[in-house]
């Protein structure tokens, strides 16, 4: 993704881009016609919603759609989507929050209208609580053992730049692990950290 420029902020770079990305998928001639009145979010979710993942650890990967627009949630997505976001150490696999998704597919839906790199690989998902108290500075109260959280990076693209996305795209929780690679993301209240 390109540096912003100086004179404009990061956040108003993204949010540029996400609006005109949004006008494109409406049509309109610009992106002020485009979005009279709908958050540019909203506009990309209106449609049929895809996410292509792989599981870092296990090399699983799906591409698959969870949600039909018009009809809603799809069964056999929403639980693929589950199965790859599950506590791979522990074995255990949960309802994962449709919000974290939405987040998800948010995040590749920009990428993907921006030729950009979009293909998520998830670190770490869904934590068992027991699991999570092994992990040297996890939170106690993790929005990982909640179906809430996941840890993430994209191939080709840098994980400073994946945590501004992030952000710009109204993520709760961002926290960017540049030794390690990726960027936690969670449906939480709004925070960030460097870890």
């Amino acid at each position: 993704m390109p540096a912003a420029p100086k004179h404009v902020s990061r956040r108003g770079f993204l949010s540029l881009g996400l609006t005109c990305a949004a006008a494109v998928l409406l049509g309109a001639s610009s992106p002020a016609m485009a979005l009279p009145n709908k958050d540019w979010r909203q506009v990309l979710l209106d449609r049929d919603r895809w996410l292509s993942l792989e599981r870092s650890k296990t090399g699983e990967k799906a591409v698959f759609r969870y949600y039909r627009y018009g009809v809603g949630f799809e069964e056999r997505g929403y639980r693929i989507a589950c199965h790859l976001l599950r506590d791979v150490e522990s074995d255990v696999t949960i309802s994962m929050d449709a919000r974290l998704l939405d987040l998800l597919f948010i995040i590749q839906a920009w990428l993907r209208l921006n030729k950009l790199p979009y293909h998520i690989i998830i670190q770490s998902g869904y934590r068992t609580p027991e699991f999570n108290a092994t992990i040297r500075g996890a939170a106690k109260d993790s929005q990982h053992t909640k179906g809430t959280a996941a840890d993430i990076r994209i191939p080709g693209l840098s994980v400073e730049n994946l945590k501004r996305l992030a952000q710009a795209v109204g993520a709760g929780g961002v926290g960017l692990y540049q030794h390690k690679g990726f960027i936690h993301v969670d449906v939480g209240r709004v925070r960030q950290w460097i870890g």
